[in-house]
């Protein structure tokens, strides 16, 4: 049983002739006769009875019509759904990103995707750079969100967010007035030193001779920390912007403060050309927003 074959038996059972059928598709009437003949075939007796100039359904094609017609239907919507995934419309995409790169601009990416493309599945997957690495490779993973620099040569780099780093600390602990970045680690108590990038690191290691009050925690546990305790922590703008706009957070802006940022690389196993439909229309709305753009 094919495809042509149902069309054909659709149209004459519509149109109520092999003649304007073979109009419609715009192939010979011997053509649909030869299609119906087969369908006969396949279901196991005649559909069609002339009635003077009219082709009608016998009882065994009335009966067979509504499946033909709905089988025919879910091939229209099959043909939809693949044309829709084929131009990025629909589909899945799974994405790996940093504990520490899930809500901020991430959260307004994932915003601008269900906005504009609601029929695209996403699932997030998090992880830590190598984590990440590792599901590419496995294919758990279409996209990564990986700190940059990294050092595989088989990642393409597909796009870079760029995040400013700031200092933070309770309201009761700003220091007022002008101020160094000496101050800063001499009044921490403690200084709470976070791995962002090795450069970020190190600068941080620079400076924390100037007091010996200090720790090192994952992000997520610093912020915790100062925000429920004390101390002072360079952290992400994006990570604490709620917090610094309800005052919890204060910033801390030392006259001497170089700029800082935490650069998250967007990267595929694949290259973009290469990339699932879905897929680039991510990488399309990465590339459209503001976000983490200085």
């Amino acid at each position: 049983m094919e495809i042509n074959q149902l069309i054909a038996f659709e149209l004459v059972s519509r149109l109520g002739s092999y003649s304007k059928a073979s109009r419609y598709l715009d192939v010979s009437q011997p053509t649909i006769s030869l299609r119906i003949k087969e369908l006969e075939k396949d279901v196991g007796g005649y559909l069609f009875v002339r009635a003077g100039k009219q082709m009608e359904l016998t009882d065994l094609g009335k009966g067979f019509l509504p499946y033909a017609r709905q089988a025919l239907e879910v091939l229209q919507k099959g043909k939809e759904r693949a044309q829709s995934i084929k131009e990025g419309r629909r589909g899945e995409i799974t994405i790996g990103t940093l504990p520490t790169f899930t809500s901020g601009h991430f959260t307004s990416i994932i915003k601008e995707m269900y906005t504009t493309f609601p029929d695209i599945q996403i699932a997030i997957h998090t992880g830590h750079n190598q984590q990440i690495i590792d599901m590419l490779y496995d294919g758990s993973i279409k996209l990564g969100m990986i700190t940059s620099p990294f050092f595989n040569k088989d990642l393409k780099k597909l796009y870079t967010i760029k995040e400013p780093l700031v200092f933070v600390a309770r309201p009761d602990r700003a220091l007022k007035g002008g101020y160094s970045i000496e101050d800063v680690f001499l009044t921490s108590k403690p200084y709470i030193m976070t791995d962002w990038s090795e450069e970020s690191k190190h600068w941080q290691r620079t400076h924390m001779s100037f007091g010996s009050d200090s720790i090192e925690l994952p992000p997520a546990t610093a912020l915790e920390f100062v925000q429920n305790y004390s101390g002072t922590a360079l952290l992400t703008e994006s990570m604490v912007s709620a917090l610094l706009e309800e005052a919890t957070l204060v910033r801390l802006e030392p006259n001497d403060m170089p700029a800082l940022y935490r650069e998250v690389a967007l990267v595929s196993l694949d290259s973009e050309q290469s990339l699932p439909p879905a897929a680039r229309r991510f990488l399309e709305t990465v590339r459209s927003g503001s976000w983490g753009q200085i």
